[in-house]
């Protein structure tokens, strides 16, 4: 008990002084490691400015900024923001990256005497599943930001039927879900689902088919390069549907690629959560303080800096309501936290759910001709007071359970009314994901306008963020190839499998590889002579194990491989226990099996 007693003492040390000292202790964690880096650093940016404008202000307590910078994993957030709590924070601002801010949220409940308040994490169940009462969060969800274009596209463009192109993992889960709780609810119909590798660079096959169905309109979830690449073939084979996008979709490149997809492009409907209105008087405020105090930092801030800013804004308002004091376990401060609304550079204004998450506006953008023949977005429409269940009842919407594939389709519950809907055809397509082409060449003679530089932001950062599970697989299988770079290669092509990392090794070798499918992944590397002994089937003459991979359509796969000349052992067939799979050996002779059974931990 007394080892326990001097472990949590500093920690609630830190905290009371903090409550009863004139200077008031913020801990601001800033992702300033890794892929995230210039993202955070913006992100600090516009802490800053919410700071100086604070101190502007004579506030009625000084404060005093303690940061720590993480690497955008959940082990790192959570460490520096016990170190923050540690040097005395008792209120924390961030994390950034959306996996970082579901971490921050299981380790809020851990210490409820520090009050938590996001940075730029969009992450749903950083306040929707099992929420901290001490976490705040005043930016909207990557589901707010899809909120009211399924209604614009049945009510405005006349879109009865659509079919969906969607990249594999979470982010485009989490759009199209919002999507379809809109659409369906309009009287909408999903003709079908097709999904792709995340960064496939061969659409073609895909697009040719879907040109061939009768349709009113695509919903794209892509990549903006993949977007593009699909665009094109769509195009040239005849495609002539309108575009529906995902608010990571129509980066200011893809806007301006060209005369090939442009037809396509012209009234294609999208929506984001910072309007693009020249009236956002807010947004043009936040940007000229923005440049006066961070004349080198280029020339808007991006959506992190925005939401630092809005997140910080806030806890200084509250602060300003309170005269300053924290209150008994910081309830007059987090009352005060609780009850606030006010306008925001985003567009609109906010305020909070009983969960503590924002409520706000979100906006219709259409793509039009702008000045000099380039093609740019307009905000065509606002919507108002969007909840983060887009206006369903919280236990309604949590039935509907977590973004996922087959939460894509016309859900049994819509927005309109608890009525069964009639069962959606989906098909599965996994386009091989490729070297990603490169970057396309800019306009010289066009210039970025702000707007198209926090579009681009977003999506570099929603990318990275939302391809990154919250947790790894926990069995991995090792394989060793003579041939390492030419087996990833082949594997790659034939089985759909996509890298994440690959270290070479000397002499064209590979000293370690991690090759993911669907949220698992197997490791490959050239054998060596090493305590290991790894071998190859080839030198063994057989294999001592196999490998059983889980797909969503087995004949698309089978037909993939079989394409690509995989020797296939055992035919594709329907099994007695309900799957449908087959068997194959890659050049080397490493044995896998392809199905549609799924196992399930613990049953």
């Amino acid at each position: 008990m007394a080892w326990a007693v001097l472990l949590v003492a500093p920690l609630l040390f830190g905290a009371q002084a903090n409550a009863d000292t004139d200077t008031l202790k913020i801990g601001v964690l800033a992702t300033l490691e890794g892929a995230f880096e210039p993202l955070g650093r913006d992100a600090l940016r516009g802490y800053e400015i919410a700071v100086q404008e604070h101190e502007e202000g004579d506030g009625e307590r000084p404060i005093e900024t303690l940061t720590e910078t993480t690497d955008g994993t959940p082990d790192s957030v959570v460490a520096k923001a016990r170190l923050l709590i540690d040097r005395g924070a008792s209120i924390v601002i961030g994390p950034l990256a959306g996996i970082e801010g579901i971490a921050i949220r299981d380790f809020a409940k851990s210490v409820p005497e520090v009050t938590f308040i996001n940075g730029a994490s969009a992450a749903q169940d950083a306040t929707l599943r099992a929420p901290a009462e001490n976490f705040f969060r005043f930016n909207p969800d990557s589901m707010q930001w899809i909120a009211g274009l399924g209604h614009f596209a049945y009510d405005e463009k006349d879109i009865r039927t659509i079919v969906t192109v969607g990249e594999d993992y979470s982010l485009p889960y989490t759009q199209l879900m919002g999507f379809m709780l809109d659409y369906c609810a309009a009287g909408g119909r999903v003709l079908g689902n097709h999904w792709v590798s995340p960064g496939a660079s061969d659409t073609a096959g895909l697009a040719e088919r879907i040109a061939r169905t009768e349709t009113d309109a695509l919903l794209l979830a892509l990549d903006p390069r993949t977007a593009k690449s699909f665009l094109e073939a769509y195009g040239k084979a005849g495609g002539q549907a309108a575009i529906v996008a995902s608010s990571t979709t129509l980066s200011g490149s893809l806007l301006r690629s060209g005369d090939a997809i442009r037809p396509l492009l012209e009234g294609a409907i999208s929506a984001l959560p910072v309007s693009e209105s020249d009236d956002n008087d807010g947004w043009e405020a936040f940007t000229e303080r923005y440049r006066a105090r961070f004349p080198d930092a280029g020339p808007a801030p991006s959506l992190f800096a925005l939401s630092y800013y809005v997140n910080a804004k806030a806890l200084f308002l509250a602060l300003e309501e309170t005269d300053g004091e924290l209150g008994d376990g910081h309830e007059s401060l987090r009352e005060a936290l609780a009850e606030l609304e006010f306008d925001t550079p985003f567009g609109g204004p906010v305020a909070l759910d009983e969960n503590r998450q924002a409520v706000t506006t979100n906006f219709i953008v259409e793509v039009a001709e702008a000045e000099e023949d380039f093609l740019a977005l307009r905000t065509v429409e606002e919507v108002e007071e969007v909840s983060q269940t887009l206006g369903l009842p919280y236990d309604a919407f949590l039935a509907l359970g977590p973004p996922g594939r087959r939460n894509t389709r016309c859900p049994e519950t819509t927005l309109a009314e608890a009525e069964p809907a009639a069962p959606e055809t989906e098909t599965d397509d996994d386009a091989p994901a490729e070297e990603p082409p490169p970057e396309p060449e800019e306009d010289e003679a066009t210039v970025e306008t702000p707007a198209d530089a926090l579009r681009d932001q977003l999506v570099e950062m929603l990318q990275k963020d939302a391809a990154m599970p919250e947790r790894g697989p926990s069995i991995v299988p090792c394989l060793s190839y003579r041939d390492a770079p030419a087996a990833i290669a082949w594997l790659k092509e034939a089985f759909g499998f996509t890298e994440t990392m690959v270290v070479p090794g000397p002499d064209d070798t590979i000293a370690h590889a991690q090759l993911a499918f669907d949220g698992g992944m197997v490791m490959v590397g050239s054998i060596r002579d090493d305590e290991l002994q790894m071998r190859t089937p080839c030198d063994l003459g057989g294999v001592t194990q196999s490998i059983y991979i889980v797909v969503e359509d087995a004949d698309a796969h089978y037909e993939r491989a079989v394409e690509a000349g995989a020797e296939i052992v055992r035919e594709l067939e329907d099994t007695p226990y309900g799957s449908r799979d087959y068997s194959a050996r890659d050049p080397e002779g490493h044995l896998w099996n392809f199905g549609t059974y799924r196992p399930a931990i613990g049953e």
